[in-house]
């Protein structure tokens, strides 16, 4: 949107010399790059590539970066299928497939080596001069459009994608491998003083603003608001994509100084508070990007005779079932158990709940969610935070079940926001540093059967202060009352309010 603003202030000459300025410099960069033999397979690829990206950045305001393309490469099968529509096969039949064949029929005709070097220099110098007369003219707009509005480039097609999936493939294949690190911690201890079962449930793609329990008009929270919930209105994402998010929300590292590929080869909280003595179970209906590899891990399977699975997604009450099943046969007194929901994970919102709890009409039935009105959209993704809080208020049912010496809680955190058409923009992963508030702002919900964690302290705290995924790590620490010299009692949410507690700070 601040590019938009700012380039409205220059005239119309400068907005038409953008695409020659562009084109000079590609033609530049492919003169001097083409080699016969492989530049025709190369063209083509780099062309229909750049079909599928032109579609996603026009119609859902997505942006290439190395997030973005960490994120794809780490999609499925089913989820790359879910935006798949009639629009996107024409505009990749249009501005992908037509050119591809028209490269691939266009004849290459061989010269002799110095007529093709001074081909290829008349093209190069016809180029410099095009790129010349536009900085001669047109300078002090780019240089005033580059200050004010850095992030422009990473829509620049092919050129955005094409550096960061070069970065991805550096720093995943082509760079040593990193040997697992073991956090530089104290031993670690547990409490012993209660029986705790606790269950977090990671949610997917929930942005805050749409959850009644912040405030929202529409009532979404329906099934959760008949307990004791208390929503913290203030808390933010660590990355706008669940490749980033889900890493960094366990992992020591702040969103400041986090890096994937770091945060994959050294212990998380999931592995400390195991570390710690507790029965540990990830149960996932949408996998968890190596958090949970050495820990034990149920993966719903997609393919099972359910009404509630499709063969390739299944709806998140799913997930009750195996944990009903874990509950009933606890092997220790305490306890840790990680739902990881599908949630409203887009484009394709309305398979995110049955039938039965479409809420809200009229809803979007359809992936091509640009197409629909804004009315029908929001309501297809109110129809999936409502189903959401309908499986939250079974997970505490469940809980409520346990003996009454059972300390108990759930906590409900998403992993990243989303965005529902404002300022054109659609689903999530743009670059943090210009994300909209939409993609960043999360809720979190806490329920406990312990009096201690609903104190008027935690409540306030909760409405008036700021907080982020970097307190998660610490907070579950405190909240389960292990001592470890890894714990920041300045990071945990609880800390504040529960002088009580006997916890190592750092």
């Amino acid at each position: 949107m601040g590019a938009i603003i700012a380039l409205e202030q220059f005239n119309v000459l400068f907005l038409l010399s953008v695409p020659l300025l562009l084109g000079s410099i590609l033609l530049i960069v492919f003169a001097i790059l083409a080699i016969p033999v492989i530049f025709k397979p190369i063209l083509i690829s780099i062309t229909l590539t750049s079909a599928l990206v032109f579609y996603a950045v026009l119609n859902y305001g997505t942006v290439f970066d190395y997030g973005m393309i960490q994120n794809s490469v780490e999609t499925d099968q089913a989820e790359a299928f879910s935006y798949l529509n009639l629009q996107a096969v024409i505009h990749f039949f249009i501005f992908g497939l037509l050119p591809a064949l028209f490269i691939a029929k266009t004849k290459i005709i061989t010269q002799g080596y110095p007529k093709a070097v001074f081909a290829r220099l008349k093209v190069l110098a016809g180029a410099f001069v095009v790129l010349l007369t536009i900085v001669f003219f047109f300078y002090q707009d780019y240089a005033a459009v580059g200050r004010n509005n850095s992030h422009v480039k990473k829509f620049i097609n092919p050129t955005q994608y094409l550096y960061s999936g070069a970065k991805y493939l550096k720093y995943n294949f082509f760079e040593s491998e990193i040997p697992f690190k073991t956090l530089d911690i104290a031993p670690i201890d547990a409490s012993p003083d209660n029986n705790e079962v606790m269950v977090v449930v990671l949610g997917e793609t929930a942005r805050a603003q749409n959850f009644s329990s912040n405030g929202y008009s529409k009532n979404t929270n329906q099934h959760t608001s008949t307990y004791d919930i208390t929503s913290f209105e203030n808390m933010f994402s660590c990355g706008t994509a669940t490749a980033v998010s889900v890493p960094c929300m366990f992992s020591m590292m702040t969103r400041d100084n986090f890096e994937r590929r770091h945060a994959d080869k050294q212990q998380n909280v999931i592995d400390l508070i195991q570390l710690a003595g507790f029965d540990v179970q990830w149960i996932s209906n949408n996998g968890c990007k190596n958090v949970c590899d050495r820990v034990p891990t149920i993966n719903i399977d997609l393919s099972q005779d359910n009404p509630l699975c499709d063969g390739h997604y299944c709806q998140d009450e799913i997930l009750l079932l195996p944990l009903q099943q874990k509950l009933t046969s606890l092997s220790k007194k305490k306890t840790l158990i990680v739902l990881h929901m599908m949630g409203s994970h887009g484009p394709t919102y309305f398979k995110r709940y049955p039938k039965e709890h479409q809420k809200f009409t009229p809803d979007c039935a359809r992936s091509d969610i640009q197409n629909c009105s804004s009315e029908q959209l929001i309501n297809t993704y109110d129809n999936t935070i409502a189903y959401t809080d309908f499986v939250l208020s079974k997970v505490i049912e469940q809980l409520e079940q346990l003996p009454e010496d059972y300390k108990t809680s759930m906590l409900y955190v998403s992993d990243h926001g989303e965005s529902l058409g404002e300022s054109g923009i659609y689903l999530h992963g743009l670059p943090y540093s210009f994300s909209p508030q939409q993609q960043r702002h999360i809720p979190m919900l806490l329920w406990s059967n312990s009096e201690q964690h609903h104190t008027n302290c935690v409540k306030e705290h909760a409405k008036n202060q700021s907080f982020s995924h970097d307190h998660l790590f610490h907070s579950l620490l405190g909240w389960l009352n292990i001592s470890s010299t890894a714990y920041q009692s300045e990071l945990d949410i609880f800390a504040p309010c529960i002088p009580s507690k006997t916890l190592a700070k750092n």
